[in-house]
């Protein structure tokens, strides 16, 4: 059964913004695999009830903010800040490595940076790191603004320099410092769903 079938099943909010249907397209090489898949915001469980039953042999985990009252078969379930590095570094002690990293979190630009800068280097290689509902950096109370586009430490911003970083080596520009994602990550898609945005970096 494709993902867009299993999604179906479940009332997650990923079908109606259309995120399932691009998912069903990236995520069908992971199937059959034994990878690690770590979800930031998992709301009332139903995305990760999809993963579960679509990636039958991951280990899959999810974080939320909140205390949840449910439990998911085989699926590791933590309370906790996404943005808390001391916490992040539990779940990297237990899994070690991440094939697949999907933050719906809180959308706050603080955390999706602060997750990001911590957890990338945790991605295996060929691995995926989605970021989701990206129009919030358009969103001040979400740390964004939909007036000044090139507001320091927005979301996008932050994204829109690792982009930059794809082309390190051809970019021409005096001072230039180099980061430490330079030269590993590679942009598979962005795109405008209604709207929303998803973005997916795979780690070469």
């Amino acid at each position: 059964m494709k993902l867009v079938e299993i999604g179906k099943k479940y009332p997650s909010s990923k079908n109606v913004s259309g995120f399932i249907q691009l998912y069903d397209q990236y995520f069908s090489p992971y199937r059959d695999w034994e990878i690690n898949i770590l979800e930031i915001g998992v709301d009332n469980g139903d995305s990760l009830r999809i993963w579960r039953e679509y990636f039958s042999k991951a280990n899959i985990c999810g974080i939320d903010i909140n205390k949840k009252d449910f439990t998911i078969e085989n699926t590791d379930i933590f309370e906790g800040d996404q943005s808390d590095y001391k916490f992040l570094e539990t779940l990297v002690n237990k899994y070690k490595n991440f094939d697949i990293i999907i933050d719906d979190g809180s959308h706050q630009a603080k955390h999706i940076i602060s997750s990001f800068n911590f957890l990338f280097p945790y991605l295996n290689k060929g691995g995926l790191y989605v970021i989701e509902d990206l129009q919030t950096s358009y969103i001040p109370r979400y740390g964004g603004s939909r007036i000044n586009l090139n507001k320091k430490n927005s979301s996008m911003n932050f994204l829109k320099s690792l982009t930059d970083s794809v082309n390190y080596e051809k970019n021409n520009r005096p001072f230039y410092k180099k980061k430490e994602t330079d030269g590993l990550i590679k942009i598979k898609k962005i795109r405008i769903l209604n709207i929303f945005f998803i973005l997916l970096f795979i780690i070469l």
